[in-house]
């Protein structure tokens, strides 16, 4: 069971990274239900199942370019509603006071990995032998 989970979730990553557009995730600190979504041409928006069942996060999903806005009932009482507008280049989603978004498909900030450290005795043996 958890081999199969583990699987759709990878596949499910690998999927997301060759899309031409950026690919979002809104978190809230409540449970998210009953998402709508003016044009779902423009974006596709469905959520995360996690571990725990909490049912607080969104996946942001563009189609094409354009805009459209998305309500989404948040703890069973509160509508939410943001927009998001696609551009060739990059997704635009509306800020909103309760979620929190986050991009999935490059790093907020360039960083660089550090070398792995070479060994000396190594090295040398190598080039006496």
């Amino acid at each position: 069971m958890i081999k199969k989970v583990i699987t759709i979730i990878f596949i499910f990553f690998t999927t997301l990274s060759v899309q031409a557009y950026e690919d979002c995730i809104i978190g809230s600190d409540g449970k998210l239900t009953n998402i709508q979504i003016k044009d779902n041409t423009v974006a596709d928006v469905y959520p995360i199942i996690t571990l725990m069942n909490e049912k607080n996060m969104l996946i942001v999903h563009p189609l094409k370019e354009g805009e459209t806005s998305v309500c989404v009932l948040k703890d069973d009482k509160d509508i939410i509603n943001f927009n998001v507008k696609v551009k060739k280049d990059e997704t635009i989603i509306e800020e909103v006071e309760g979620l929190e978004i986050l991009t999935i498909d490059e790093p907020e900030e360039p960083f660089e990995l550090d070398k792995p450290p070479v060994l000396k005795k190594k090295a040398e043996e190598g080039k006496n032998g």
